[in-house]
Formats: structure tokens, C-alpha cells, sequence
């Protein structure tokens, strides 16, 4: 299983014509008892009346009782009041800790899953980025990642989680190349600990569409499967415990829409992952597809994603702010979108937001213009662009509508020398400079966002990439 060439998906969105489904909106809702056991005092109660005596001499020691009793009658309640809070006490430490014991020590009940504490740091590094690390491009993967691991020392591994639907089985990428006769990855993990970093097991599957994929309805039923069979999630787990990894990236990307229930039944799914993955302290993300809306024109391909529930399912989320354009030319992320994409965001998961890593793309895309409208011809990475920009006669260029120095995305639009008319994007270092450092000065303004720093992941780090980037948002995102 691969990852295909190109873009960051591993299913490409078709327009939205399916018919449209119910989105469910239900969330799991813990209530607190309204009493307990332990809460009972009987010897406390105010109207305290004294046991009578049945003896001869009943008025006499009545009285005698009475008289030492309204004298001493508030020290003795005291001590009767402290002997019971002893015994109960005493109970409580001995007993099994069942969850009626939990609510009294916890206060006010709130929802079992809660999302990392605003301390706790998704990566180790001096800045906060991660990089994709991709095993069938892993040494390319792993040159570039030396030459920023002093300061970007975490990283994502995808190689080793592409899960096989039918039994949950994790299957490794039969082209991984990271040693040399072996698929495995491990020395990858190692050297990311090795330089400090924190290694995330990337957990995805392949629905691209080429030959020997799995389908939306396959990955559908493995999702409903996994939230109720454990089975289908400890492979998960032993994979994270083999390799040492220090957390896990949930990148399903193919949930079919009208699947029944399927937005609950994902956000569950992620709720037992993440409730596995707790008693071993390892960090648990879920990678969402960029949305814009309950309903926008990639709800085909990112309907199965409820983000107010799933905001309960996880320690932290990747947005993929990736592939912003792909039904007519443009960008793969701008400023303009990543303020949609923060809008919803701020509508759907608010508290998240400290807690939100922002995946932006190294890549970009052409398109071909036929039958007279644009046609998403493939993704292109930034070494391969500036080799095709060098190769194109100037005489075949469209000047008015290409803009090599465009500040927020190089593009060149060009005809062949058969007629066809073609759109380049792709961004250069001074691209993504320009779209990290302004959405920092953006996301900063946002009063949910608290004193947190922007945290950023790439897809995905290679010697292709723009090698200039780093030393130019080193200063913008420090992990702190």
C-alpha cells in the first residue's frame, strides 16, 4: 500500500451531486449521580434526638442525662461528626476506586475525553513543526530532515499504518525504502528520538482509486467495525508500544456520507483509540479534511467528519489545510481560505484551537484546460516545478496571467506546443513565509487562541522542498 504521488489525499473529491444525509449531531453526555452513599451522615442531622433510657429510676438519670447533655451537647456533636467523617474516610481508601468514588474526588462531573492541557507539547523541538516523513520516499525524507533536525526534530511516519479494512491489520508500504532490504521504519523512529523529536505513527489507509485500493464503503465498514471491536484496534496499539512511538495521527480520509450513522460512528471510533493509547501516555491526533462548511464542495469527501463530536476524541487536531484548489486552478492554501478554514474552526470546536496543528502543503498543482474548462492534471513539488518554469519557451507563456513573483503563490499559465493550454501553481519559500507569518499575526488576534504559538505540520519533507523555508520561519513559530 502507497501513498500516491502528488497531493496530500488519498482519495480525490468528486463534486457533490450524492444525495445528501443526515448529520448527526449527538454527542455522549456523561451525568453526574445526584446522590451517593456516601454522602449520608445520619449522626449530623440537626434535629439530633438522644436515645431513651428504660430504667427504674427513668426521671432521675433522665434528668442527670439531660443536664450533661445540653452542657456538653456541641462537643459531643462535634465528636460524633468527626468519627463518622474517620469511618467513611476509612471505607473510601479501602474500596475498590468504582466510578461513584471518582465523581466525589472529581467535583462538578465534566466529560470523560478531554483535549491535552494547554501545557503539554505535541513536539519537543525548538519550533513548533512537524514533518511527514513518507516510507516510499524516505531517504529523500530523511536527507531533508537532517538538515533542520537541530530545530525541527519531530516528524510523522507513513509507512507502517496503512491498515488493512477486513482485520484491522496494520500492512507496511511495499516500496518503503528507509533501510535498505526491509520495509520497516524503525530506524526512522530512533533517529527522530535520537535528535529530541517526538515520532507520530500516521494510522491511514489507501482509497485513491488505483488498482488494489480499498474502497469508501470498505474503510466505512472497518470504521464501524473498530468502534465496537477491539480487535480491530489493538494493532494500533502494539504497533505503537513495538516501535516506541510517542503518539498517533488518525488519517482515515474516504468515510462514504451515506454510510448509517457514520459521523458517530467515527467519533467513537477515535474515542476508543484514544482511551487505548491513554494508560501508555502517548498523544492521540486525528487529521481532519479541510472544511468551510457543514455542507461545502468537498462535503462529499469530508461529510464523515463531525468536528464538534470528534473535538471530544482526541488530545489535539491536524487540519489539512492542503489542496485548496482542485476544481479550477489556484493555490494548495492561501491566506484568504486558512481564514475560512480558522472560522470554522472557531464555530465548530473553539476550545480545540490551542490545540490545533495546521498542516500546509510543499507542493503545488497543475491543471489543463480541456473541453473547455480546467482539468486537475497532478501535483507538483517545488523542485519539479521550477524545473518545468526553466524548460517553457517564453514565447509559450501567458504574461498577463502568470506571476512567477506572485507573494503569496508563483503560477504560470502556458500553452504547449500541442495546443494545450496548461496552469502551474506551486509556492517558493517566500510563498510560505508570507502565508505562515501572516496566519500567525491572524490566529494570534483570536482570543480563544489564549498565549499559544501557531504549530504547523508539512506534506511532506523531501529534498524537493523549497530547503530555504526553514531558516525563515524559525523566528515565527516558536515551540514553547
Amino acid at each position: 500500500m502507497e501513498t500516491p504521488p502528488g497531493g496530500r489525499r488519498r482519495h480525490q473529491p468528486v463534486s457533490p451531486t450524492q444525495p445528501s444525509y443526515p448529520r448527526g449531531q449527538a454527542r455522549r453526555k456523561v451525568i453526574r449521580p445526584q446522590s451517593s452513599p456516601y454522602h449520608y451522615h445520619p449522626y449530623a442531622s440537626r434535629n439530633f434526638n438522644p436515645p431513651v433510657l428504660l430504667e427504674r429510676d427513668e426521671g432521675r438519670q433522665a434528668g442527670r442525662f439531660q443536664k450533661y447533655f445540653i452542657k456538653y451537647r456541641v462537643l459531643l456533636l462535634i465528636a460524633i461528626t468527626l468519627l463518622s467523617l474517620l469511618i467513611i474516610g476509612l471505607v473510601r481508601v479501602n474500596a475498590p476506586q468504582n466510578p461513584t468514588l471518582l465523581f466525589l474526588d472529581m467535583g462538578p462531573m465534566q466529560s470523560q475525553q478531554m483535549a491535552a492541557p494547554a501545557t503539554q507539547r505535541l513536539m519537543r523541538g525548538k519550533v513548533a513543526s512537524l514533518g511527514w516523513i513518507v516510507g516510499k520516499d524516505c531517504q529523500r525524507g530523511l536527507q531533508a530532515y537532517l538538515q533542520t533536525a537541530n530545530t525541527n526534530p519531530d516528524a510523522a511516519l507513513v509507512g507502517t499504518g496503512w491498515v488493512d479494512p477486513t482485520n484491522g491489520h496494520l500492512i507496511n508500504g511495499q516500496s518503503n525504502n528507509c533501510v535498505s532490504g526491509s520495509l520497516s521504519m524503525d530506524n526512522v523512529v530512533q533517529l527522530v528520538h535520537s535528535k529530541g523529536g517526538m515520532a507520530y505513527l500516521t494510522v491511514t489507509m489507501e482509497t485513491d482509486g488505483t488498482p488494489g485500493s480499498w474502497t469508501s464503503q470498505q474503510q466505512s465498514d472497518y470504521i464501524a467495525k473498530a468502534s465496537t471491536d477491539q480487535s480491530f484496534i489493538d494493532p494500533i496499539i502494539h504497533e505503537v508500544k513495538r516501535a516506541n512511538f510517542d503518539g498517533v495521527i488518525m488519517d482515515m480520509e474516504a468515510g462514504d456520507p451515506n454510510y448509517p450513522n457514520i459521523q458517530q460512528l467515527f467519533t467513537t471510533f477515535n474515542q476508543r483509540v484514544w482511551s487505548a493509547l491513554k494508560p501508555l501516555h502517548k498523544l492521540y491526533g486525528i487529521a481532519l479534511i479541510h472544511k468551510l462548511s457543514d455542507h461545502d464542495e468537498y462535503y462529499y469527501l469530508n461529510a464523515f467528519e463531525n468536528w464538534s463530536t470528534l473535538a471530544h476524541a482526541a488530545d489535539f487536531m491536524v487540519i489539512m489545510a492542503v489542496d485548496q484548489s482542485y476544481f479550477s486552478p489556484g493555490p494548495t492554501v492561501s491566506i484568504p481560505w486558512l481564514q475560512q478554514l480558522l472560522a470554522y474552526t472557531l464555530k465548530t470546536m473553539p476550545q480545540m484551537l490551542p490545540h490545533v496543528i495546521w498542516e500546509l502543503p510543499l507542493y503545488g498543482a497543475t491543471w489543463r484546460y480541456e473541453g473547455a474548462k480546467w482539468v486537475f492534471d497532478t501535483g507538483v513539488n517545488y523542485a519539479d516545478g521550477q524545473a518545468l518554469v526553466s524548460q517553457i519557451p517564453q514565447s509559450q507563456i501567458d504574461a498577463a496571467a502568470s506571476d512567477l513573483n506572485d507573494p503569496t503563490c508563483a503560477h504560470l499559465i502556458y500553452t504547449d506546443s500541442n495546443g494545450v493550454k496548461h496552469s502551474l501553481w506551486f509556492h517558493t519559500a517566500k510563498n510560505l513565509y508570507y502565508i505562515i507569518s501572516n496566519f500567525e499575526k491572524i490566529v494570534k488576534q483570536v482570543p480563544q487562541f489564549g498565549h499559544s504559538n501557531l504549530q504547523i505540520a508539512v506534506w511532506y519533507r523531501a529534498t524537493w522542498e523549497p530547503g530555504d523555508v526553514w531558516s525563515l520561519i524559525d523566528n515565527i513559530l516558536p515551540n514553547s
